[in-house]
């Protein structure tokens, strides 16, 4: 008798987007590569942040395992940036989870509360672990537009709403990948209607402190203090270039965290507690200049790109905060294509659009991801491109 040797849950993640990436790498292009396809921060994380890690590894108290739900340092310290960022209340014990890194929290959380056949809101183009975890799941997978502006997809979510009574809206912003934010004003009607229709609203939060032009990024909790049917997260990789320490956190109502931290206890320990004080010292003992300063920089290097891109006739919409810039594809190209030209011709390794969703089909995602100088050099090389 043969056995299918792999779950038929893996076609979930063909085609691989970031396999064709890395299959590109295997031939150098004809100019020097400029890596804008990982979303990932490429300067190093804060020296205190740093040292605090360094000055407990040697501690044997934390050589065992740590607190199961998260360390009670780290805990506070998701409170106190809470209340100080966001005027938002919380219990530490109660309304926050230690996780590890967002992927994990995504997955976790849409295991612990979605039911095979639940229906489930996700924005398209969207984060590709959304789509994956509610497949994995059993869920019934459906989308609304994610590259309009937010109060524009109220409509489109409360219509499918109204239709299929979703168990749960997943919303991100500054959205990867089409760097859009929504205000307060968004956050409020997204919270009557979750109240008016029972649905969990899930908000990734992973860029909040990446946002250009004095926008403001809000929390989902701001609308929702009383925290019912809401579920938040946010990861210490963007803000504080850590995303090889893989931590991160769920804020969340107590009954939904309770669920998320039983199925989570049956998947792991959580996070090292070094990494757990070091991350805790990330949120109470970064100043202030360094937000505005973080801001500054992907600003400058959104602004250097862009510059390129009108000179190169594509289309594009300028983001308003994250770390990519969502461009359309020449008219009859498609993302794949043009990802392997813009990488072979003029060295930009970018990611096809169709890994963010169906809306992606002609888009390809560039990221903010190198120094200044590096993407004067994109937009250079982009401007010479005029014959796509």
């Amino acid at each position: 008798m043969k056995f299918q040797l792999e779950s038929s849950k893996l076609e979930f993640f063909r085609p691989d987007a970031f396999g064709f990436i890395n299959g590109l790498k295997k031939e150098p292009p004809k100019q020097k590569m400029i890596n804008l396809s990982i979303g990932a921060p490429n300067r190093p994380t804060p020296e205190w942040i740093v040292e605090v890690m360094k000055e407990n590894l040697s501690n044997p108290a934390y050589h065992t395992y740590p607190p199961q739900h998260g360390a009670p340092e780290l805990l506070e310290a998701v409170a106190y940036w809470y209340r100080k960022r966001f005027g938002v209340t919380l219990n530490p014990e109660e309304n926050v989870l230690v996780t590890v890194g967002i992927k994990e929290a995504i997955f976790n959380a849409l295991h612990a509360l979605v039911n095979a056949g639940d229906s489930i809101l996700v924005p398209d183009p969207g984060y590709p672990t959304y789509f994956e975890a509610v497949l994995f799941t059993g869920g019934k997978l459906l989308t609304y537009d994610g590259d309009v502006d937010p109060m524009a997809t109220l409509d489109e979510i409360e219509s499918l709403a109204r239709l299929h009574k979703p168990k749960m809206v997943i919303v991100n912003y500054p959205s990867n990948p089409t760097g859009r934010v929504a205000n307060r004003e968004y956050y409020d009607q997204l919270s009557e209607l979750s109240g008016k229709y029972g649905f969990v609203v899930m908000s990734d939060l992973a860029y909040s402190e990446i946002a250009f032009d004095n926008l403001e990024v809000n929390s989902y909790f701001e609308a929702r203090q009383n925290l019912e049917l809401g579920l938040e997260y946010f990861a210490f990789s963007k803000t504080y270039n850590m995303a090889g320490w893989r931590v991160g956190a769920i804020v969340a109502d107590k009954r939904l965290l309770d669920a998320v931290k039983l199925y989570k206890s049956k998947i792991d320990s959580n996070v090292f507690y070094p990494i757990q004080l070091a991350a805790a010292a990330a949120l109470k003992s970064t100043p202030d200049s360094y937000y505005r300063e973080l801001r500054e920089i992907y600003q400058g290097r959104r602004d250097a790109i862009i510059e390129g891109l009108k000179a190169s006739g594509l289309t594009f919409t300028a983001p308003q905060g994250a770390m990519y810039v969502w461009v359309s594809t020449p008219e009859g190209t498609d993302p794949w294509s043009f990802t392997e030209k813009l990488y072979r011709e003029y060295g930009i390794l970018v990611v096809p659009g169709t890994a963010y969703g169906v809306n992606g089909s002609k888009k390809v995602r560039m990221g903010l991801v190198q120094e200044f100088e590096a993407m004067k050099d994109v937009a250079r090389r982009l401007a010479e491109g005029r014959s796509w």
